[in-house]
Formats: C-alpha cells, sequence, structure tokens
C-alpha cells in the first residue's frame, strides 16, 4: 500500500488509492498527525476494499491544539480543509471520537459533505462513555500519563480486563511523550465531552449510515436511536454481538459501508 502525505488546510493527511475521494476522521488516538503507516493502516481499515476504484484519506486531529478546544472549532477546520483541497462535497466517514467531529461538520458545514458514515459513534456520550472519558481526563490533569493510558486501554477492551490495563499502562510514557501530547489529548477529551448533535446549529441533511454495534460500552443502543432520528435521511445498522471497536472488522458491517459509498 503506497501510502502518499501532505497538508490540506492545517490537517495533516495520508492518502492511499485515486478516485473520487473517501475523507476518514480518526477515533481518538494519543497521537496527532498521521505519521504511522501502521495508524493510518488502522484508521482506514473500514474503507479499504474501496482503496482500488477511490482514494481514500486519513485525517487526524493537529497537533497544538489550544486549551479551550470545542468541537464547533474541530469541525470548524475540517470545514476549512476540506474546501481548501476539495471543489465540491466529500463522502466523509467518521469514527468514534471523529464521528463526533464528523456529526458537527455535516451540520453546521453542509456544504463540505456528500455523503456520511457513522461507526462506533453517537449523537453524544452515553454515561459510561462520558465517566472513562473522565476518568482518562482526570488522570492527565495530573500528569499520570501511565494512568489513563491504562483507563483507556481497559474502557476500549473490557474483555481484556487487567490484562488491557497493564498493557496500557506500560505503553502509556511513549504514548504521551511530550507536554504538548498531553494537553492535545486533554483538549480533544473535554471538547467531546461537551458535544451533542441536538445543540448544533444546524441539522444533517446528507445522507447517512450509522454502524453500531449492541455491545458498544461508549454509547447505548438508544443513544444510537436517538441519532438515526436527529438525522432525516438516516439509516440505523446495529450489529448485536459487537462492540465499539469489533463493529467495524465486522465483514457484514464493510459491505454495508462499501455499499453505501460505493
Amino acid at each position: 500500500m503506497q501510502i502518499e502525505r501532505g497538508v490540506m488546510g492545517s490537517l495533516p493527511w495520508a492518502a492511499v488509492g485515486s478516485g473520487s475521494p473517501v475523507v476518514v476522521l480518526a477515533g481518538l488516538s494519543p497521537s496527532t498527525g498521521v505519521q504511522g503507516d501502521g495508524f493510518v493502516r488502522s484508521v482506514l481499515a473500514p474503507v479499504r476494499q474501496l482503496e482500488n476504484r477511490r482514494r481514500l484519506l486519513a485525517l487526524n486531529r493537529r497537533p497544538g491544539l489550544p486549551g479551550d478546544l470545542t468541537m464547533a472549532r474541530l469541525a470548524q477546520e475540517h470545514a476549512e480543509a476540506l474546501r481548501a483541497e476539495f471543489d465540491q462535497p466529500a463522502d466523509v466517514v467518521g469514527v468514534s471520537t471523529g464521528g463526533s467531529i464528523a456529526q458537527q461538520l455535516a451540520a453546521e458545514h453542509p456544504d463540505t459533505v456528500r455523503r456520511l458514515v457513522l461507526i462506533s459513534s453517537a449523537c453524544r456520550l452515553g454515561p459510561t462513555g462520558r465517566d472513562g472519558q473522565a476518568a482518562m481526563a482526570a488522570e492527565l490533569r495530573a500528569g499520570r500519563d501511565r494512568q489513563a493510558a491504562a483507563v483507556a486501554a481497559a474502557a476500549l477492551v473490557p474483555w481484556a480486563g487487567p490484562v488491557a490495563r497493564g498493557a496500557g499502562w506500560l505503553a502509556g510514557r511513549r504514548l504521551l511523550a511530550t507536554p504538548a501530547a498531553r494537553a492535545d489529548l486533554l483538549a480533544t477529551l473535554e471538547a467531546e465531552d461537551e458535544f451533542d448533535l441536538a445543540r448544533c446549529a444546524g441539522q444533517i441533511t446528507a445522507t447517512t449510515l450509522i454502524v453500531a454495534g449492541g455491545r458498544d460500552r461508549f454509547y447505548s443502543p438508544a443513544l444510537f436511536a436517538e441519532t438515526a432520528a436527529l438525522i432525516p435521511r438516516s439509516r440505523l445498522s446495529v450489529f448485536a454481538r459487537r462492540g465499539h471497536i469489533s463493529v467495524a472488522r465486522d465483514r457484514r458491517a464493510l459491505a454495508q459501508i462499501a455499499g453505501f459509498l460505493g
């Protein structure tokens, strides 16, 4: 897979393939930018089956985010980047936190989004997701990087329990290597904590596919249903036995995404 890189507005991008664009907004990660090839592959995984027909672009948050960051500001930056790169709306895929950005983008900057796919993302965080992110934010504010990474790993892979927490703790120092990285992650957590699609200054008009796991710990089935109700031209697919991460690896979900975008 040949990966190209560049800058779109203020946002770094990485891309593969050729054709009309599919822009994928990454989920929450400890780092900003799109430096590592492995990271790019993981971001583009839900749409990799389109690589021979479409140009797939991975976008992540930029470094140096302001401390008073809001989801509206993140959406504005993404809108400016898309307008700078493309002369027409693009198909946008948002995964988890990237889905929160994508919702605000589509609601408040409808000229930038042609079709929208939301994966493991709902109109706002559920109680478990909010509590988990609050716990991670508290550890970051206290300068406990390893504990913050352990909390995140345990929330993302709950079935692994102490093993996931231990792996996160071991990786925490490397993943959050600088004060700037910690500040960027904390700013994003606080911005998402305040996000609510119902409070956006506009309504999503793009045709939308919502792909959800019935066992998602961050968002409940009721929240996914509420999200679909808030987006008039939307279709909700819930995969009952899948969780927050595993739904994006489900072959049935991937086939739906490919069919919707194809």
